[in-house]
């Protein structure tokens, strides 16, 4: 793997570098406007790009308009922001300056917007970051391949130097006419801990790392001090994690927002009143709905007795106060409802069938705005199963929208 940044020629080739506005990004940034010496192009090269989740702490805002924007200012250093367009896809243009003045920290589409609407939380696998992928990944690609239409450009990202793995995934992605860059790696082979110290020295405050304040990344061994010090200050952040969590906990009670930990644990462990009552004064201003889940699980395509994928069918089929959706719960289901330690209310009116593939239906309630939503396959597969299931478990709720 060549990390090494490019010489020669290569040194009037255009160059972008993905600011994540983080701690890392920000020493790349911050010593290459003050430290001629740690870069190899001039500044009327380097083209400074950003894509906003519209979930940033205020926090973030606040530091790169005090130290970063004025550097930007004083070198004529050009920085873009840019925001996805709408879930479907596309990106909008939200600044493009050499003279920045403040960061416009959302955009028409936010992520937390997407994953209420979806009753989600971020997903993960193979620990990939599938959301941020989703926000800034696809947004940044569209936006290089308009720029440079498939010319040579060097692009550099703030990978430190305990993220090599990262680094090597990034290689593997071709676009035509790119060549990756880690500067943190190679030549600097700065880690995480030095990134946070040369912008304390430099602009005397701690920099904060990038992440949306419900990012499930953030509660790891190593953040999780960060994120419960970033609700504290900002308990309006706080309260909106717990809110997407609870919603998506009620579609599905696995949906925690840090794996085996729920956000609103985290909240009473460590203290944060703020978050919570922000949190309940927020549910209380909610109308809400009672929405039907319908779960297909398949079985795995090398192994039949495995779990494989499974599709989920929502439908809304009652919104109104939160007195009057509690009393439609609990009397469709007859008395079956149970309010669990999250105060989440559901019925199970289908529990899960054995074997695979299996079904299972409940009724939830939630605050209103999850969209309804199932993939055009799913009522073929749902009817069958169905009637294939045993007579106590064939049920179905019929109730006016």
């Amino acid at each position: 793997m060549n990390r090494t940044a490019p010489v020669g020629a290569d040194t009037e080739m255009p160059i972008v570098l993905s600011y994540g506005m983080g701690l890392d990004s920000a020493a790349v940034l911050t010593r290459w406007l003050t430290e001629p010496a740690t870069r190899t192009f001039p500044l009327d090269k380097l083209t400074v790009l950003t894509a906003m989740t519209g979930d940033e702490p205020d926090v973030t805002r606040r530091l790169n308009e005090n130290h970063v924007l004025p550097l930007l200012r004083d070198t004529g250093t050009r920085f873009v922001q840019i925001s996805r367009t709408s879930q479907s896809g596309g990106y909008t243009v939200l600044d493009d300056s050499r003279t920045p003045r403040r960061l416009i920290m959302k955009g028409p589409w936010r992520l937390s917007d997407e994953l209420r609407t979806s009753g989600t939380v971020p997903q993960i696998a193979a620990k990939r970051r599938l959301c941020s992928l989703h926000a800034k990944g696809q947004v940044l690609d569209e936006w290089l391949a308009d720029e440079f239409g498939g010319r040579p450009f060097r692009h550099a990202l703030g990978f430190a130097a305990e993220e090599l793995r990262r680094a090597e995934r990034d290689e593997g992605f071709t676009a035509t006419g790119r060549r990756p860059e880690y500067p943190l790696i190679d030549p600097w082979g700065w880690d995480r801990h030095q990134c946070a110290q040369y912008l304390l020295d430099r602009f005397g405050e701690p920099w904060s790392r990038s992440a949306c304040g419900y990012c499930p990344f953030s509660a790891g061994h190593r953040g999780r001090a960060e994120l419960i010090e970033r609700w504290r200050a900002e308990p309006a952040i706080g309260a909106q994690a717990l809110a997407l969590e609870y919603t998506a906990m009620a579609l599905n009670q696995h949906s925690k927002l840090y794996g085996s930990v729920a956000a609103q644990d985290l909240a009473r462990t460590h203290g944060l009143t703020d978050v919570l009552t922000q949190f309940e004064e927020d549910l209380r201003r909610q109308r809400w709905s009672v929405y039907e889940v319908r779960r297909i699980v398949h079985p795995r395509r090398d192994d039949p007795t495995a779990k494989g994928a499974a599709w989920r069918s929502v439908r809304t089929v009652f919104t109104g106060h939160r007195d009057d959706a509690q009393l439609v719960l609990r009397t469709v289901s007859a008395g079956t409802a149970v309010t669990d330690e999250y105060g989440i209310t559901r019925a199970e009116i289908i529990p899960r069938t054995s074997g695979y593939p299996a079904i299972e239906m409940a009724l939830a309630l939630a605050p209103a705005g999850v969209h309804d939503k199932q993939r055009p396959a799913f009522g073929f597969w749902w009817d069958r199963l169905h009637h294939q299931a045993a007579p106590g478990a064939r049920r179905r709720v019929t109730l006016a929208a």
